[in-house]
């Protein structure tokens, strides 16, 4: 079962023992609430790698 076929209850159940986060942030006047659940499924690397390459390529696409 991939994560998109369970149901909420099935991932509360399998990630419950995980480190969970949150923060509030205020935009525009309102305030939100991000809640994050660590469930070891990503590679940091990785994913720092995209996200560096994205933003890199980004810019280099507006200086065009």
């Amino acid at each position: 079962m991939t994560t998109n076929d369970a149901t909420l209850a099935e991932l509360n159940e399998r990630y419950k023992d995980k480190p969970v986060s949150e923060a509030t942030y205020e935009i525009d006047g309102q305030l939100f609430t991000v809640t994050s659940h660590y469930v070891g499924e990503k590679s940091l690397d990785k994913e720092l790698y995209r996200m560096a390459f994205e933003r890199a390529y980004a810019e280099t696409v507006e200086q065009v």
